[in-house]
């Protein structure tokens, strides 16, 4: 599978994460401890994972477009 398709699947997935990440976060008092306590932190590391792969699936482009030298 290239870079495109996974990214294609996971960059919906990052964001329907974040959005979840956020209703929970907003939904502090609403939702009851025992849930949120296991709910919002494993949100937040699916969220860092798919962040790290974002990052490690676009470094090319990060690199060319912001980590080359300017003449």
């Amino acid at each position: 599978m290239n870079k495109s398709k996974i990214l294609k699947i996971l960059n919906p997935v990052i964001a329907v994460d974040f959005f979840c990440l956020i209703c929970t976060a907003l939904l502090n008092d609403v939702i009851p401890y025992e849930i949120y306590g296991i709910l919002h932190p494993v949100l937040g590391y699916i969220l860092t994972a798919g962040i790290v792969c974002h990052v490690i699936l676009n470094w090319s482009w990060i690199k060319n477009n912001y980590l080359s030298k300017k003449s």
